[in-house]
């Protein structure tokens, strides 16, 4: 089928995917004369409805999978949560200690 709509021959050059859009807007228009605009690229109507077809698979694909920016999230289990949670637990409880030995030691060289 893409053959179809960029092969033009040996004598036109094959359409671009932004000149395809184009002729596709153009087109659309309200009382835009179609069969004029199709000969003018070296189209014909068959070319616009396999063009039509094209745009509302791409259209409906890409609305079906929209794609979020940034980074996606991933997906933790829980027993990793909760093994996270212990070592945090643990290292505020170690950092504590060591606060508080440290002022102990500040204490005693004072």
């Amino acid at each position: 089928m893409t053959d179809l709509l960029q092969n033009q021959g040996p004598k036109k050059p094959k359409l671009t995917a932004d000149q395809l859009y184009m002729i596709y807007q153009e087109c659309a228009m309200p009382g835009a004369p179609v069969k004029t605009i199709l000969e003018r690229h070296g189209l014909k109507t068959w070319h616009l409805i396999a063009l039509k077809k094209r745009i509302k698979e791409a259209v409906i694909q890409e609305l079906s999978n929209p794609s979020r920016r940034g980074k996606k999230k991933a997906v933790i289990p829980v027993e990793e949560v909760y093994q996270l949670e212990r070592e945090l637990s643990q290292t505020k409880d170690a950092l504590a200690t060591v606060g508080h030995e440290l002022a102990l030691l500040k204490k005693k060289t004072s």
